[in-house]
């Protein structure tokens, strides 16, 4: 079953955008990576401004 995140999932969401990242680090571009890619911070803000995580329950 698919299930929108909540905020118990933050830590897994932030992992998985992180991990897939490094999967595409050559393929993105150098100006544009950073480690960790996203950050703790920037992946809140994303979230307060609205962006809604999916996983499998």
């Amino acid at each position: 079953m698919i299930r929108k995140c909540s905020s118990g999932d933050f830590d897994t969401i932030y992992a998985i955008v992180n991990e897939s990242a490094r999967a595409y680090k050559g393929g993105i571009p150098a100006d544009c990576w950073k480690e960790p890619y996203m950050s703790r911070e920037e992946l809140r803000r994303e979230i307060d401004d609205g962006v809604v995580f999916r996983g499998i329950q």
